[in-house]
């Protein structure tokens, strides 16, 4: 499939240039980039039957972005779209009295993480965390 092919939603997005300044996130991207080259290799080189990312690597990769950058950068994550169906659920949740303080911290950390996706994933794969 050609890139012009591709629906907005499905582009993956330029990190922002902060996220560069720091070792870690720097360091968490590009094994996020190493996981997704290497399942499109395995795409094109195995047959249709396999599992691309039988170990979920991709998305292993993304998650421990999110969540470095929700713990260490949370004020400079993008404040929620009101067009993502998770970032609405993400807000119930924060405005929901918790039940424990557990379940606050949750939300709260719950909530960075997804906003950080929206800078690091396609918006067609925020709706899922």
């Amino acid at each position: 499939m050609a890139t012009d092919d591709l629906h907005d939603s499905e582009l993956w997005p330029v990190p922002p240039a902060w996220l560069m300044a720091c070792d870690q996130c720097t360091s968490l991207y590009q094994r996020m980039i190493n996981a997704r080259e290497a399942v499109a290799e395995a795409e094109l080189t195995t047959s249709g039957s396999v599992d691309y990312d039988p170990f979920d690597s991709g998305l292993s990769a993304q998650l421990a972005l999110g969540q470095h950058m929700g713990r260490e950068h949370t004020d400079l994550l993008p404040d929620f779209d009101p067009a993502c169906p998770r970032c609405t659920a993400c807000q119930e949740d924060l405005e929901r009295p918790a039940r424990s303080e557990g379940a606050a911290i949750y939300a709260v950390t719950a909530a960075a993480e997804h906003r950080a996706r929206h800078l690091i994933v396609p918006s067609a794969l925020t709706v899922r965390l």
